[in-house]
């Protein structure tokens, strides 16, 4: 009875099918595109939708409507040659160009082919040298391939004489703004304790830093007022590239001042790794008067869309000064590296945590917790805020509470 039923029930669906691929059959090539387009664009969809346009263009082979949206469905289906096939007779009879040439051009972008993709954006400029859709295309396809001043300039040209086009003015504004040369930034962080001091410490930053050619370049000038006395630190950083996967950091500070190290230098190699994992290896040395401090710095992270996690290890080299520490680092990125709200948890103090580097041997433990955030308040400004809080051990059987609170602007230009 069941095995009856079950076979009476795949006749009525398999004569259903036939009755609906009738109905489809009768119709025009304009109905059936039509038919196509109003089914939601899912992927288990993709295959119907690739069959009532075919049958479409065997009704009418010059339907270019129906052919761009085989060629996009086939796109999004991963059939790419078949996708570039169906964009090409479109050029070819000349008809649509200009939506081929952009579907075609975007199929090739999204597939990492910047090259491929920039031949077929110049050759609908050729058509209409003035589109605001093809030069933002090309602009976006140079910034892709490492040429924003090329971009940059044939945006300027255009908007100089096309004030009035909002599309391409808004990307070129981006575009200036991810290319600033300079930034300088002023910070200003406040530290209360509950028992370690009686003194709250205050501590200034002035950075100005330079983009080059090899990498960015960094001068900084520090202030701190803590154990009730003033002090200077300068430092000098640099972050070289030496190709898309491999850039660096070096650094060296000096001071004079006791409430800071006399000598401060590190130096860190960073790689990028397939999947958005990265690595990072190096060291610190911090000179004071009564002790040297060396440490081997490893870490790892790894960008998941809009997010990253990051998680750093200081391990103490000096054997009579153990000053080990562990930070795992969350960032929310929004429009870009200015823009996050962040999170931190860790143990011990970094050695790059300039206010917290005082000169001590004992091997005392410290726990800490952290939020950050960050946004732009004007065109290239931003600003930057950080709460820090810490349960510290600074006696034998001795703790106490620190919370630092950080405010930081920066200018781009």
């Amino acid at each position: 009875m069941i095995r009856f039923l079950s076979i009476t029930l795949s006749l009525q669906l398999l004569f259903t099918a036939y009755l609906s691929a009738q109905d489809v059959g009768k119709l025009t090539a304009d109905e059936i595109y039509t038919q196509a387009r109003n089914i939601p664009k899912e992927k288990n969809n993709y295959p119907k939708i690739i069959s009532l346009l075919k049958l479409a263009l065997e009704k009418n082979q010059d339907n270019a409507d129906a052919r761009l949206f085989l060629g996009r469905a086939y796109t999004w289906n991963g059939n790419l040659d078949s996708a570039r096939f169906q964009f090409n007779q479109v050029i070819a009879k000349g008809r649509q160009r200009a939506e081929a040439y952009s579907a075609i051009s975007d199929l090739e972008f999204w597939n990492g082919n910047a090259f491929r993709a920039l031949e077929h954006i110049n050759q609908a400029l050729l058509n209409d040298p003035n589109s605001p859709e093809f030069l933002v295309k090309k602009a976006k396809v140079l910034t892709a391939m490492n040429d924003d001043k090329q971009a940059l300039a044939l945006l300027k040209d255009y908007t100089s004489k096309n004030p009035g086009q909002d599309s391409v003015k808004k990307y070129y504004d981006v575009l200036k703004n991810r290319n600033t040369k300079n930034i300088i930034s002023l910070g200003y962080e406040y530290v209360y304790f509950d028992k370690r001091f009686n003194d709250p410490w205050h501590y200034t930053t002035l950075d100005y830093t330079r983009k080059t050619s090899f990498g960015p370049l960094t001068g900084r000038l520090i202030y701190a007022n803590r154990f009730a006395k003033e002090g200077f630190q300068g430092e000098l950083e640099a972050y070289p590239s030496f190709s898309k996967k491999v850039n660096a950091y070096v650094g060296f500070g000096y001071a004079q001042s006791s409430i800071f190290p006399k000598f401060r230098t590190g130096a860190s190699l960073y790689y990028n790794f397939e999947k958005g994992f990265d690595a990072e290896a190096g060291f610190r040395h911090l000179n004071f008067d009564s002790l040297d401090v060396s440490l081997a710095v490893i870490g790892i992270g790894k960008y998941v869309k809009n997010w990253y996690f990051n998680i750093q290890s200081y391990i103490s080299v000096t054997s009579n000064v153990p000053s080990n520490s562990v930070t795992l680092n969350v960032r929310r990125y929004f429009s870009e590296r200015f823009n996050y709200v962040g999170f931190q948890i860790g143990t011990g103090i970094s050695p790059d945590d300039r206010l917290r580097n005082i000169d001590q041997s004992a091997n005392y433990r410290a726990y800490k917790l952290g939020l950050s955030y960050a946004r732009d308040i004007f065109t290239n400004m931003s600003l930057a805020t950080t709460a820090l809080y810490y349960r510290e051990q600074f006696l034998p059987n001795t703790w106490g509470n620190q919370l630092g609170v950080n405010v930081t602007l920066n200018k781009r230009f």
